[in-house]
């Protein structure tokens, strides 16, 4: 008789999915830091284009007019410009003080620094710089600046500036666009009269054409801020006083 015996062969096991190890799900693509870079510059530039104030980081409020630029608040202070500058040429010291005895030279190296600094804080998008304004903006932002509510002696002698912001401001909510200390505009010409003055000085006709490198006890000056396109217009030569 013949040998039977065979070999048992096992039978396949049923396959159970839920022991079967689960593959997990491809991590999603991590964002590169270059594009991570250029997300946040076009989010801070879409900021920027729109029409509303601003704060910088020096704390002023710029103040978004229809003519399609930004203006300070308030006139440059001594604590602001020692803070950019390191130093503090002022004559009537005072941290809330506007900043005088400053040059045309001192007063475009001051925005051309705080401009370098914010471009490279990531606060402010390439494009876009500090200066001085023109003398047609000074006229477009200072509008009807009310006299009796300007930092000035036409109503009373005064021995000193004030603090910035002492009065009321303009229907643009900028304060001190007339009084307080001489706006330097671009061109070395000085508007809006300071504390000193008393007679046709204060009114907004009037012209002031400082000598570049002297220093005056009450001039002092005022930021815009404007992206490219926006080019600060030169005003036509015109006589001083």
């Amino acid at each position: 008789m013949g040998d039977d015996t065979r070999a048992d062969v096992a039978a396949p096991k049923p396959v159970n999915d839920a022991t079967e190890p689960k593959k997990e799900a491809p991590e999603p693509k991590k964002e590169s830091a270059e594009a991570a870079k250029e997300d946040a510059a076009a989010k801070l530039l879409k900021l920027f284009q729109e029409e509303k104030p601003i704060t910088n980081t020096l704390g002023t409020v710029m103040v978004w007019l229809p003519a399609g630029y930004r203006v300070a608040q308030y006139e440059v202070t001594q604590a602001q410009y020692q803070q950019i500058m390191k130093d503090n040429p002022s004559k009537f010291p005072g941290p809330q003080y506007p900043v005088d005895s400053v040059t045309l030279s001192e007063a475009s190296q001051f925005c051309r620094k705080l401009t370098d600094a914010e471009i490279e804080d990531h606060k402010l998008p390439k494009g876009y710089s500090y200066s001085l304004p023109s003398e047609q903006q000074w006229e477009e932002y200072v509008d009807e600046a009310d006299l009796k509510q300007a930092v000035t002696s036409y109503y009373g002698d005064r021995k000193n500036p004030e603090n910035v912001g002492l009065f009321p401001p303009n229907k643009f909510e900028l304060y001190d666009t007339r009084g307080n200390v001489w706006d330097l505009c671009n061109d070395n010409v000085a508007r809006g009269g300071s504390w000193r003055s008393y007679d046709d000085y204060v009114f907004i006709q009037f012209r002031y054409v400082a000598e570049p490198d002297k220093r005056y006890d009450d001039v002092g000056f005022r930021v815009v801020l404007q992206g490219e396109g926006g080019v600060v217009q030169q005003s036509a030569p015109s006589p001083g006083k």
